[in-house]
């Protein structure tokens, strides 16, 4: 071997050597701005509970499209997969499920299948609106899709099944699990979009005058069957689910007694009179309704709205949301190492 070889295989030697030392004691990056408010926060943002987390959410601080772009660091923190909610297809029973959002429109429970005749033969499909739709869960929490749910049960009581997209929310509580789809519904839409969607819990009158709750949510059936009767005949509007009939019309009456669904869910018989006709609806639709669990769940204005709400319509879907629950993207605990500099998806 010459000299000449030798001295550069020393030389190269000293210089990988050197590269080393220096990679050992070269100071970690220090965290991102958006990183570094999630950091403070503490270890899973989702142990606080959804109100905290809204709030957070919709403060300045977590409005700032810096915090958005951390939320969506989960699987660029050295643990691509720890953040992983896994979603799959689910057909539970209404009866073995609970409510998360802590008010039940009756209207909205109602005004579907009581006004038009293929909604109490959809509920076999399950999907009472046979448009192929799917609540959300998380186990036996319903997420999102209350009245669907509610619906179905009035209909078809406790025993019936509901297509759901069932989804390993983070957390052992209602509010944990909350907290961490609202986490993911903000670590989808667009970093600069301000406070994240949401639905209003009050409901009003054309000219914007509050109306009567119509909460169902801990109501006996004798309380609920004087709630439906009391709006026998008012239009439903779309927003219950309607086509714009009356509910319980004297031609929906007439009709339904012929459905065979409507047989076997109530009791209807050919020959009974329509008098006779809507009181075993109301009998049985109030008695179902009447069995609903109590909420788990806050305010509905706390609630998830993955289609975008009354706040971000066409900003957000559900599809959206599931990709980045299923890729691990929704960064809610530490280690909190988004990638740098990056603003938009």
């Amino acid at each position: 071997m010459s000299k000449k070889y030798s001295s550069f295989k020393s030389h190269q030697l000293i210089t990988e050597n050197w590269r080393k030392y220096l990679a050992e004691e070269e100071p970690p990056a220090s965290p991102s701005p958006g990183d570094a408010v999630l950091s403070k926060l503490g270890g899973d943002l989702t142990a606080g509970g959804v109100v905290k987390v809204v709030d957070f959410l919709n403060s300045p601080i977590g409005q700032d499209p810096k915090v958005r772009v951390a939320l969506r660091g989960g699987d660029d923190d050295g643990e691509p997969t720890d953040e992983v909610m896994n979603i799959a297809p689910a057909s539970p029973s209404v009866g073995k499920m609970g409510p998360t959002q802590n008010e039940i429109s009756l209207m909205k429970s109602i005004g579907y299948p009581l006004s038009t005749l293929d909604s109490v033969t959809n509920v076999a499909t399950g999907d009472i609106t046979g448009q192929g739709k799917r609540i959300v869960s998380s186990g036996p929490l319903v997420i999102d899709g209350h009245h669907r749910w509610s619906s179905t049960w009035a209909v078809a009581g406790s025993g019936a099944k509901i297509s759901a997209t069932n989804i390993s929310l983070p957390g052992s509580s209602a509010d944990q699990k909350l907290a961490g789809a609202q986490l993911a519904i903000a670590a989808t839409i667009d970093p600069g979009s301000g406070k994240i969607p949401s639905a209003s819990a009050e409901a009003v009158d054309d000219e914007g005058n509050p109306l009567p709750s119509d909460n169902i949510l801990n109501k006996n059936a004798k309380t609920i069957a004087k709630m439906i009767l009391d709006r026998v005949g008012q239009t439903v509007s779309k927003e219950d689910g309607g086509s714009g009939a009356p509910l319980l019309s004297p031609e929906y009456l007439e009709k339904i007694k012929l459905v065979p669904a409507a047989q076997q869910y109530w009791g209807l018989k050919p020959e009974m009179t329509p008098d006779q006709v809507k009181g075993t609806i109301i009998s049985v639709v109030a008695g179902n309704l009447s069995q609903l669990p109590p909420a788990q769940g806050p305010e509905r204005d706390y609630m998830p709205q993955f289609d975008g709400g009354d706040t971000h319509d066409g900003q957000v879907s559900l599809d959206a949301v599931a990709d980045t629950m299923k890729s691990g993207e929704t960064n809610y605990k530490s280690r909190y190492e988004s990638k740098r500099g990056t603003q938009t998806k």
